[in-house]
């Protein structure tokens, strides 16, 4: 009897996160690790509003550009039972195809909302064509330290979520993170593990563990996140991990709850200083244990310099979502005159603490720290504003605030995600903007994450 719920398709399109699409009958398909113009057998999930998972069986008619995946934790080929790691979902297209079709997804997007948009330009990648690996330069791994028997205390796994879960998955590699970062890590891992040997030892308080390796400068920041800080077997394993690797600062973080986001309120040094230190464009930056900075460094170069050269002639700029000041101090060391407005409150601190160092920049930028959108009624004028919001974009108040009372002659908009970019730049042209430029940049090889910087000029007025 044939199984009505496996169906050949055809993969016609990619979604805007980065999933195969077909159709089946009247029903729009995603097959997560597929390609546009492959052929494959899937069996097909429970339909829901007029969509359907494929789980991809069988690869019928490869596409030209599907390679080998080089993670062994990546896609359907994965361990079995495990599931596919949820950090990867492109290692099976080619780094130039992948480049392509993400140029092509943000000039698809934008074009179908701003008329007259014109074309994006071929996507920049931040790491050599033959060598996308490495580029994360933010190491992050979670600890499970769940029993998976009454019986028996587990051992320590650390890995990555699976994909579309918080499931872990125990890895032991992970080639797009940065190598430093990564021998870090599995240093930590077995130093915690060799603790007696699961929970008799406490590890259960272990959550995760973030490390950030400088490009540009040779430091390296380690931050563990447990749920507690009473267990002396982790202070000792911790001291024990100190003596071995030597990190340029550790930080031990407590997050009590079982919530979404890495880390919670309270921070303590270990060793070492505060702020990590790093070098961009000139610019010095410091980065503290739990406060947002670029993921991908390099990524982040050529995004300052696009920036830079946005903003020729010496000007008023107001930068909005400025965290910790990646564009807000190269400009002021080129001469602009820069309000940089942050809510989060340890960025403000950073941006603040790193004017310090950049003594050409000082009296050129302030920091406001408040939410944006409070702000909004209150800012002062000025010839440029920069925008880099998170990824839902920008608060419309803020975009009318622009459009009706600033009125900059430029606007230079940084996205990491193409959809709300779209909707972002439709507003701004409909209120009297004009598009000049979409730059799309690779900060994420092998994911469909997308960087775009967006340039904007104010259209004469009658």
């Amino acid at each position: 009897m044939t199984d009505r719920r496996v169906a050949t398709v055809d993969i016609e399109a990619l979604t805007p996160g980065g999933d195969g699409l077909a159709t089946a009958g009247r029903i729009d398909v995603l097959v997560p690790f597929t390609i546009p113009g492959e052929r494959v057998r899937v069996q097909l999930g429970l339909p829901h509003r007029g969509r359907a998972i494929g789980t991809l069986i069988e690869i019928v008619r490869p596409s030209p550009h599907r390679v080998a995946p080089r993670c062994r934790h990546f896609g359907p080929a994965a361990e079995p039972g495990l599931g596919a790691c949820g950090g990867c979902s492109w290692q099976h297209i080619a780094y130039t195809e992948q480049l392509r079709l993400k140029t092509e997804m943000v000039d698809r997007l934008v074009r179908a909302v701003v008329n007259g948009a014109p074309a994006a330009r071929p996507t920049l990648p931040a790491t050599p064509l033959d060598d996308p690996w490495g580029y994360r330069n933010k190491v992050h791994f979670v600890f499970d330290t769940r029993s998976r028997s009454r019986r028996a205390a587990a051992a320590l796994q650390m890995g990555h979520y699976a994909r579309g879960s918080r499931r872990v998955i125990p890895v032991v590699e992970c080639p797009v993170h940065d190598p430093r970062g990564n021998a870090f890590a599995f240093a930590a891992r077995d130093v915690y593990a060799s603790m007696s040997g699961g929970f008799a030892s406490g590890v259960e308080s272990l959550r995760s563990l973030a490390v950030r390796a400088g490009v540009f400068t040779d430091e390296l920041l380690a931050t563990l996140v447990v749920s507690d800080d009473r267990d002396r077997g982790v202070r000792a394993a911790t001291r024990r991990l100190l003596d071995t690797m030597r990190p340029t600062s550790m930080h031990l973080n407590i997050h009590p709850r079982d919530d979404g986001f890495i880390f919670g309120r309270q921070t303590r040094t270990l060793r070492g200083p505060v702020r990590m230190r790093e070098e961009i464009q000139g610019a010095t930056f410091l980065t503290s244990p739990t406060a947002f900075f670029q993921t991908n460094v390099r990524a982040a170069n050529i995004l300052v310099r696009l920036v830079r050269d946005a903003v020729r002639q010496p000007s008023r700029v107001l930068d909005l979502y400025a965290g910790s000041g990646l564009f807000a101090i190269p400009l002021a060391l080129d001469g602009h005159e820069v309000t940089a407005v942050e809510e989060n409150r340890a960025a403000v601190a950073d941006g603040e603490a790193a004017l310090k160092l950049n003594r050409a920049a000082r009296d050129r930028c302030r920091f406001i720290a408040r939410r944006v959108e409070d702000a909004a009624s209150s800012l002062p004028r000025a010839d440029v504003v920069v925008l880099d919001p998170p990824r839902e974009g920008c608060a419309r108040a803020v975009l009318s605030r622009i459009v009706t009372r600033s009125r900059p002659s430029t606007i230079v908009y940084v996205s990491c995600n193409p959809e709300a970019l779209a909707n972002d730049l439709g507003l701004l042209c409909g209120g009297g903007f004009l598009l000049r430029l979409l730059q799309p940049v690779d900060m994420f090889p092998h994911s469909a994450h997308i960087e775009t910087v967006a340039i904007l000029e104010a259209q004469a007025t009658a």
